[in-house]
């Protein structure tokens, strides 16, 4: 080569090897393609990043997680989280700690909709516990016959009460105790003996007043013992089923009205206290054709709601029991809705919906309530009301006021 050309030559080679390496570490945007740190990070090769792969190290395209929180199924060992791990857990994508399989096929009953793998889905089979391909159900109860403890009487609550497996319906003596139900005393609760103390028919095991004849074993306060022997009388407490109007809520007012000359009406908060041993009067001279009358009214704006019994808790200190045959046709319930008279009921006349307890456990207190739909019959003040043409010289007493919730 010409010496003269050397240099040339060497500014040329110069050229072409910057231009090359140039290429080499810029591509037509600027972007460094040479660059590892700037390659994208997948280190299970499933195609999704590490930054956004619910596991990163175990291949998983699909990115399943089945429970929803955050970790892939691929990356951990209890996919449903019922604390059971996938490799022991015989439904292992649905939750079931506690693992049953009625059946024993080993696969979970919240994994099949067959439990007993008679063919028939569980929620048409009528033993969804034990093969019944015919589905029969002689009595048509709904129970197959397979699993119906009183297949050819028809009993779809199956109840069985003394646990004998057979069905009540189906046997005489539901209690067991060796007596058939028609004899027994106690046809539900077993009594071999059949004692009945007060011989009103009911055995002392069942009797919730086994000393004191009450063969209709009423419990007007349902505190489970009889009306004739409840020592505690009246229960109208907070808590109970009957429970008492106070002066926190109500506000007690009273009147006469008619021809009512030496009427009068002592004491009408009293029937708000709370205490049974206090006591409203109300009092009607001989021959007076007038009336006395004490409400309750509701005074914070809202009114009774749904199936009510409201009344009042009273006795009359003359004959001890609230005499029905002499003043109940002289007794009113009242009810009001701002002021206004939207119902009322009169002991006596026949008026059946009218509930008058009788006897409670203090012998001489009576509760006369009615039954109403408050829903129905919209009201915000019940009232007692005393009058008529009364034979002799008459005094009421009014104890409490209370309402229960049907």
């Amino acid at each position: 080569m010409n010496t003269s050309m050397k240099p040339l030559f060497v500014i040329l080679l110069a050229a072409v090897l910057g231009l090359g390496m140039a290429g080499c570490e810029a591509d037509g945007d600027g972007a460094s393609v040479n660059n590892p740190g700037s390659r994208i990070s997948d280190q299970d090769d499933d195609g999704v990043p590490d930054d956004e792969d619910n596991c990163p190290t175990v291949p998983n395209s699909d990115q399943s997680d089945i429970d929803g929180d955050g970790i892939g199924d691929a990356c951990e060992d209890d996919t449903d989280d019922d604390g059971i791990p996938d490799d022991e857990d015989n439904c292992p994508l649905v939750p079931n700690p506690d693992q049953t399989d009625s059946n024993g096929d080993g696969v979970g009953d919240a994994c099949t909709d067959d439990e007993d793998d008679d063919g028939v889905p569980d929620d048409t089979d009528n033993c969804p516990l034990i093969p019944n391909p015919d589905q029969e159900d002689t009595d048509g109860d709904g129970i197959g016959d397979a699993c119906d403890n009183c297949p050819l009487v028809a009993n779809p609550d199956q109840a069985d009460a003394d646990g004998n497996t057979i069905g009540d319906v189906c046997e005489d003596d539901e209690d067991g105790d060796g007596i058939p139900d028609d004899e027994d005393n106690c046809p539900r609760t077993a009594n071999p003996d059949q004692a009945d103390t007060d011989a009103d028919g009911v055995g002392d095991v069942c009797d919730n007043c086994p000393n004191t004849a009450n063969a209709d074993q009423a419990d007007s306060d349902e505190d489970g013992m009889g009306d004739v022997c409840d020592t505690d009388g009246f229960t109208c407490t907070s808590g109970s089923p009957f429970e008492p109007l106070t002066a926190a809520n109500y506000t007690a007012t009273s009147s006469t009205g008619g021809l009512c000359i030496g009427c009068s009406v002592l004491s009408p908060e009293l029937v708000l206290d709370e205490n049974n041993a206090t006591f409203a009067e109300m009092y009607l001279p001989l021959g007076v054709a007038g009336n006395a009358r004490i409400t309750a009214t509701e005074n914070t704006n809202a009114n009774f709601s749904g199936m009510v019994n409201v009344g009042f808790v009273t006795s009359n200190p003359d004959t001890g029991l609230l005499d029905l045959s002499l003043l109940g046709d002289f007794l009113t319930l009242r009810l009001y809705d701002e002021g206004v008279e939207v119902d009322s009921f009169t002991v006596g006349g026949g008026l059946l919906s009218l509930d008058v307890a009788g006897l409670l456990g203090s012998p001489e207190q009576t509760f006369v309530g009615v039954e109403v739909d408050a829903d129905a019959t919209s009201f915000d003040a019940v009232a007692l009301e005393f009058g008529g043409l009364l034979a002799a010289d008459t005094e009421l007493r009014i104890h409490d006021t209370c309402v229960k919730t049907l």
